[in-house]
């Protein structure tokens, strides 16, 4: 059984519905709440149970939980929901992966494949990357083969900004300068890769960095959705002055912001790159013209 945790989530499900088509046995996790009163009642279990999963629901800070989600589990994709609210999201991703480490070791699991990030090897400088560097390190622990999939960035982090391009014709970034290139890679890539991975056996721990079909810059951004929209799209470097304010008005916490904008300063500076120093690299599909179509006919901007 192939477990696959996050799977309403945007690699989660890519993952599960990868493994199905495989004809492989997979079991779908999803979140205590999502089970509402009955767990037939719930739209997500039963779309995953319609299309061959098994289903189980469990709050991944807690181990007895995840212990029963992984009854009868050879292979986890692991992950570490969100939690962009919380007074200390990294106190939470301590626990989620304690959590997770506590009941993968007790179980009959042979092999993971965790979420990981581009920047994952750094100690400091960050901000909310270090989520997954503290993952990866309570995860080395374990003693089956594990593989910490760093991944780009997400070129689903444009998202929030398509509906200003679309409208007034630019596209606000953190990212700067505009013409410097990036690795960025599509949830959809993440997903795939993290299914392949997870039906290869290997042993002791294994770092893959995901790049994206090539590297990005805001321009190119810009340019992708001047396209798919048809009008003019420049790109503007938003002033660090800005940034705090600007996080904010989504909703985020001072902590929240000043996270972000450290990960922020982290990948302008250059400190947040690939380890290029022989790790296992693999590459994803998705151009950035093909996600902003994607995006444009998504959010109804076309």
């Amino acid at each position: 059984m192939f477990v696959v945790f996050g799977a309403t989530g945007q690699t989660g499900s890519v993952v599960a519905d990868t493994l199905l088509e495989k004809k492989l046995p997979v079991r779908v996790v999803l979140r205590l709440a999502q089970s509402a009163t009955a767990k037939h009642s719930d739209k997500a279990a039963d779309a995953w149970q319609a299309k061959g999963a098994d289903v189980a629901f469990a709050d991944v800070i807690s181990a007895d939980a995840i212990t029963k989600a992984l009854n009868g589990a050879i292979a986890v994709y692991a992950m570490n929901p969100p939690a962009y609210q919380a007074v200390d999201m990294f106190a939470v991703a301590k626990n989620i992966g304690a959590a997770y480490v506590e009941a993968i070791a007790q179980s009959s699991v042979q092999k993971v494949v965790l979420l990981s990030s581009v920047g994952s090897q750094h100690t400091t400088g960050t901000g909310n990357i270090m989520t997954t560097y503290l993952l990866e390190n309570i995860f080395d622990d374990l003693t089956i083969p594990v593989a910490f999939l760093r991944a780009a960035g997400f070129m689903e982090n444009w998202n929030g900004v398509a509906t200003i391009a679309a409208e007034k014709g630019i596209l606000p970034s953190f990212y700067s300068p505009l013409d410097r290139k990036l690795p960025m890679v599509s949830a959809a890539d993440i997903g795939r890769a993290a299914a392949e991975v997870l039906t290869e056996d290997w042993t002791g721990k294994r770092i893959i960095e995901l790049y994206g079909a090539a590297d990005y810059s805001p321009n190119d951004i810009a340019a992708a959705f001047a396209a798919a929209f048809k009008r003019d799209v420049q790109a503007f470097a938003l002033p660090e002055s800005e940034w705090q304010a600007t996080i904010a008005s989504f909703g985020f916490s001072p902590k929240f912001s000043n996270s972000y904008s450290e990960m922020m300063r982290g990948f302008n500076s250059g400190h947040i790159v690939f380890e290029n120093n022989g790790t296992e690299t693999r590459k994803g599909q998705t151009t950035i013209e093909d996600f902003a179509a994607k995006t444009a006919k998504a959010q109804n901007l076309i």
